[in-house]
């Protein structure tokens, strides 16, 4: 079963650039850290911003299923219609979302916010 979620960088002057995740909203987190010990937020701008162009991501920087401790990639998925989350719907955006992750882009402080729905 799928966990929906957003995850988008806050840019300093507010605005924030996001896309929708597929799979494993809920345990991100860690996921989340791991990358931003690798790369940039800069970078994770940069990975939102090609996800944003085909849809979004089907997970993020996941480990293969046959080696957990392999580095992880981030799928993407395959649909031709942009979908962009920004500072104007970021807790409006459709799919079902459950998971909100936010990541500061100055600080690299990670948000989580869960949906009731």
């Amino acid at each position: 079963m799928s966990t929906h979620s957003a995850l988008g960088v806050k840019l300093p002057d507010g605005q924030i650039i996001g896309c929708y995740v597929h799979f494993d909203g809920n345990s991100m987190g860690g996921r989340i850290e791991k990358y931003l010990d690798q790369y940039t937020t800069t970078d994770l701008v940069l990975l939102i911003a090609q996800a944003q162009s085909c849809g979004g991501m089907r997970s993020f920087h996941c480990p293969p299923y046959e080696d957990e401790n392999a580095p992880g990639e981030s799928e993407f998925l395959d649909d031709n219609d942009l979908y962009e989350i920004t500072a104007f719907d970021w807790r409006r955006a459709d799919h079902g979302i459950s998971w909100w992750w936010l990541v500061d882009y100055e600080s690299a402080k990670i948000f989580k916010e869960h949906s009731s729905k």
